[in-house]
Parts: structure tokens; C-alpha cells; sequence
């Protein structure tokens, strides 16, 4: 079930919006603020990845989806930039972004190609309590 499907422009001040907008998503599925704000952290470091890197001087979007998944809130950030260079799909990157997603998402998978643009996918477990609670379309 897609609970939010948002483009914006890849901007700095976009950033809090998409936050903003994926926050208010998780707290419909989520029962801990603790979870929410965990997964506003993970969105954040993902859209600034975007603004830092996916575009260079050029002007692009970024796409975010939040899906709930088998018991799982899935959250996508998309663009369509430049990709990521080989030493970054390595892990060698010298901020803290994609290290803050790994120690804090259930997993996360990340999708680029040079010219294609990146995607990167953070699974975050839902409580029991929100499986029982939330409704179902």
C-alpha cells in the first residue's frame, strides 16, 4: 500500500520537507516516536545525498515513496542524476550519511547506474502493535 508519493526538486531546502512529509507518513504505521524519528534521520540523509551529489551544477528532482510492505514500512528516495561513482557503490565515501541509514534501517539496498540516476530503498520493521492497529486498504 503506497501511503506518500512526492517529488521535489533536489534543493537544500527541500530537505525538511521531505522529512517533514515521510514523518507524518510513519506515524500513521508506527507506534514509537523513537521509530518516526529514525526514519525522518534515514530520509534526511538520503535526500541530502541527493542534493550533494546526484546533480552536480544541474538542476533535478527527487522522488520519495513510502509504502507499507508484509509487516515493513518501505521508503524509496530516487533521482535521476549522474549515479554514484565506483568508490561511493563501494562504501568509500567520506560522510556519514549512508553509514547513519545502515546502522538505523532493517536493511536498505541501493540501485545506480551512471546517467540513470540512484535509488536507494530503507526497510524499517513496524511494530506488532501497528500490524494489528493500522488499517488496510
Amino acid at each position: 500500500m503506497t501511503c506518500l508519493d512526492l517529488s521535489l526538486a533536489a534543493t537544500p531546502s527541500n530537505v525538511r520537507a521531505a522529512r517533514v512529509a515521510v514523518g507524518e507518513a510513519a506515524a500513521e504505521h508506527m507506534q514509537s516516536d523513537r521509530l518516526v524519528d529514525d526514519v525522518r534521520l534515514c530520509v534526511s540523509e538520503a535526500v541530502t545525498n541527493v542534493v550533494r551529489h546526484a546533480y552536480g551544477t544541474k538542476r533535478g528532482a527527487v522522488q520519495v515513496v513510502v509504502e507499507r510492505e508484509d509487516g515493513e514500512l518501505v521508503v524509496a528516495v530516487r533521482d535521476d542524476g549522474m549515479g554514484l561513482t565506483a568508490s561511493r557503490r563501494r562504501g568509500k565515501s567520506d560522510g556519514f550519511g549512508l553509514k547513519i541509514i545502515d546502522k538505523i534501517a532493517t536493511r536498505h539496498t541501493i540501485a545506480s547506474a551512471p546517467k540513470t540516476g540512484t535509488e536507494i530503498r530503507m526497510v524499517f520493521e513496524l511494530e506488532a502493535a501497528a500490524l494489528v492497529d493500522s488499517p488496510v486498504a
